[in-house]
């Protein structure tokens, strides 16, 4: 998880709608730039978003591409009630829709967790985002350093683009959070056509507002300057320990000429190089033709905060047999109001919620949280089968080293057992190995040198008892084991063992 807010600024202005509709010249008499940048310093807020995608298959698919585009345009999000409290701290509701299932949902995010929930959970779901930041580094960077140079980047991003070509506005009355509203609504429209015209000009900008490339640098610096300090040591295993890092003019200075002089040698070859990219990957010249297109809506007030947004993003797709589109669209509608007004977020406590970033957690544990016939529970074991299992032996295998006796297969137990995310433990006084399925909790039972076995509370006998190899390796039959865990056993022609659970 990145740093969220300036970290949780998702939900103003979304930067296609900066790549697309920002430039410093004024339309009608209306400051686009302020349109644009209004909502950087709203602190709170409540809104709504609703967003879906739909594809348009390529002529003659087959059935099985027919049911991929099919999910693609089962997809839908609604946000139906954003609480935006602070920078640091929001609330969210919403469904999200999947095939024929609609699942509702709950978020809450501060500085320590975000914390989400579904219908049908037994307990929440939380990420630790402070840990997270202390993975990637993050630990000594300032929230409201972060911040300020999140707007940095914005402002520098929107007073160097050029506006399009389709640009307009006007005065209009529009409903938001049920009350007719006067607001200025600016309409824009680029093709992909236009893409490869808008970011050269962007360069060009860039390379001659020198004023704001070196602030841009320096925010930078100050952003950056704590933690790098914190990491000589991995400046110094890359050649740049040297580099007086407390001297900011010169640093920033280098950097920026080093940038500028990128940007100029990128210019001089700019277009014989796309005229190079599309002769090599022509599959661009319709994704960048005139059939893709975005179209941007938005609607501000009167102090340049965006209440509404309208977005479709129509992507144009080569032909192609891996991917049998000939379009996708994305749409996306928004509305906000209460901006800056007295907002307090829904928390959801992380009592008894479990870790989501816990890498031993197993697909049986995640399912096992949902109640059994909750759309959340049918989705992860029937649409996304997260408890399938599929495990390939070969004949020679030098890891799971399968023994062949009397035409019975025997495999170490804990490889296999564990790779079907089953739990092994040791019974010491028993001279017994307890292993406990991961998807339906059986317990199966194999005793060393018995042969027999407990599968499920049902005796079992062995083809011969269990034994331990050299390895120290138990070994028990691999079809007893296997259709313990509720899997089935093949062999193919050429001695491959397919083991599956479905």
């Amino acid at each position: 998880m990145k740093k969220m807010k300036a970290r949780t600024k998702w939900l103003v202005p979304i930067l296609a709608l900066l790549l697309i509709l920002s430039g410093c010249q004024a339309v009608g008499g209306f400051d686009v730039n302020k349109a644009l940048l209004g909502d950087i310093d709203v602190k709170s807020s409540e809104s709504s978003t609703t967003m879906s995608l739909s594809a348009v298959p390529a002529a003659g698919i087959s059935a099985e591409d027919q049911e991929v585009v099919d999910l693609i345009n089962s997809l839908s999000l609604t946000l139906g009630h954003v609480k935006m409290q602070d920078n640091t701290t929001l609330s969210a509701t919403g469904v999200v829709g999947y095939k024929e299932l609609k699942i509702p949902f709950s978020l809450y995010m501060d500085q320590k967790n975000m914390v989400f929930t579904a219908e049908g959970a037994k307990q929440p779901f939380y990420i630790p985002l402070a840990s997270n930041e202390m993975l990637l580094g993050l630990e000594v960077t300032d929230p409201a350093k972060t911040m300020e140079f999140s707007k940095l980047v914005s402002q520098f991003v929107v007073k160097n683009l050029p506006n399009p070509g389709a640009i307009n506005v006007s005065s209009v009355s529009e409903a938001v959070y049920g009350q007719q509203t006067s607001l200025t609504k600016l309409h824009t429209e680029i093709t992909g056509e236009e893409f490869p015209v808008l970011l050269k000009s962007f360069l060009r900008s860039v390379s001659k507002d020198t004023e704001g490339f070196t602030a841009l640098i320096s925010g930078f610096y100050d952003y950056m300057y704590p933690l790098l300090k914190d990491r000589a040591e991995d400046l110094n295993s890359i050649g740049l320990g040297d580099i007086p890092l407390e001297d900011k003019e010169g640093v920033v200075t280098v950097v920026h000429d080093a940038a500028k002089l990128a940007v100029d040698a990128l210019l001089l070859v700019y277009d014989k190089q796309l005229e190079n990219l599309y002769e090599q990957t022509p599959e661009l010249k319709t994704v960048l033709g005139k059939d893709t297109k975005l179209s941007v809506d938005i609607f501000v007030d009167s102090g340049f905060h965006v209440r509404k947004q309208n977005m479709e993003l129509n992507v144009a797709l080569p032909s192609s047999s891996d991917l049998p589109l000939q379009s996708i669209n994305l749409k996306a509608a928004s509305e906000t109001w209460n901006v800056n007004g007295s907002v307090t977020a829904d928390p959801i406590s992380t009592t008894g919620a479990i870790d989501a970033t816990n890498p031993e957690m197993t697909p049986g544990e995640t399912l096992r949280n949902f109640e059994p016939g909750s759309a959340m529970h049918k989705m992860l074991k029937d649409e996304m089968k997260i408890t399938s299992k599929s495990l390939m032996i070969a004949p020679d295998d030098d890891y799971y080293y399968p023994i062949v006796e009397d035409g019975t297969t025997y495999v170490p137990l804990r490889y296999v057992a564990e790779d079907m995310d089953a739990k092994v433990e040791w019974d010491a006084p028993n001279r017994a190995i307890k292993v406990t399925d991961d998807v339906y909790g059986d317990q199966l039972v194999f005793k060393i040198g018995s042969a027999q076995a407990v599968i499920a509370g049902t005796t079992v006998k062995l083809p011969q008892a269990v034994f331990v190899d050299e390895y120290g390796d138990a070994y028990v039959p691999l079809r007893v084991l296997a259709q313990g865990l509720h899997a089935t056993v093949e062999v193919d022609e050429d001695g491959y063992i397919w083991i599956d659970r479905p």
